[in-house]
């Protein structure tokens, strides 16, 4: 759910972006960020995500729980 929703922010932020748009370009590609860190906590962390909106914060939270080392690993998975 949250990554389709990422997507849908994701194409806002394009279409914003082609309109010049810029406060909402950022904003919608700010929200399709979050969208998809407090997905990956579904798949690194296994757990809920906290419920903040810095992504910063998400970002130093998934990094701390080894997220690229996850993210590498199924991505070698499925190039095999």
């Amino acid at each position: 759910m949250r990554v389709g929703a990422a997507r849908e922010d994701l194409v806002d932020a394009e279409d914003a972006l082609k309109r010049g748009r810029w406060f909402r370009a950022a904003f919608f590609a700010q929200q399709a960020v979050e969208k998809a860190f407090k997905a990956l906590f579904f798949i690194v962390r296994r757990e809920e995500p906290p419920r903040i909106h810095t992504i910063t914060e998400l970002y130093a939270m998934l990094k701390e729980s080894g997220f690229y080392s996850t993210l590498r690993a199924r991505a070698a998975a499925i190039h095999t």
